[in-house]
Formats: C-alpha cells, structure tokens, sequence
C-alpha cells in the first residue's frame, strides 16, 4: 500500500522579532523559515535567532515569535 498524504519533511513559520542594530538601536524584524519537521519549537527559535545574529542583529530567545505558517512564501 502506498500513502498519498506523506508528512512533510519541513514546516514553516513566520516569525517576528525585537532586536537591536548596532548603530541604528531597537528594530523589529520579520520574516519566514522552512525547518525540518523533525526540530522542535525551541530549535526553530534558536536557529532565527542564530540567523539574526549572523546579520549583526542582538536578540533574545523570549523576543522572537513563531507561528506556525503552512503557506508562508507560496502564492496565494
């Protein structure tokens, strides 16, 4: 028997956070991640924020919010 209805290997979200840039001061951010379906909430949150802080942005953890986003980056 074969399924049609495979789980996804990846999730999407669309998160939103606080953070500061240096030389510009607080700012918010936003935007949409593809993560493997097997990371938890934690590890999604950890790498945005891993990311933000690759572009020179300072963030906290508790500053970025996630929601879940089944459509994020698709036309609709």
């Amino acid at each position: 028997m074969t399924s049609t209805n495979a789980a996804p290997s990846t999730i999407e979200y669309a998160w939103h956070a606080h953070v500061t840039v240096p030389g510009e001061g607080p700012a918010f951010a936003h935007g949409t991640v593809a993560a493997p379906a097997s990371f938890c909430w934690d590890r999604v949150t950890r790498e945005v924020a891993a990311w933000l802080r690759s572009q020179g942005s300072t963030v906290q953890l508790a500053d970025i919010h996630l929601i879940l986003a089944p459509n994020a980056g698709k036309a609709v």
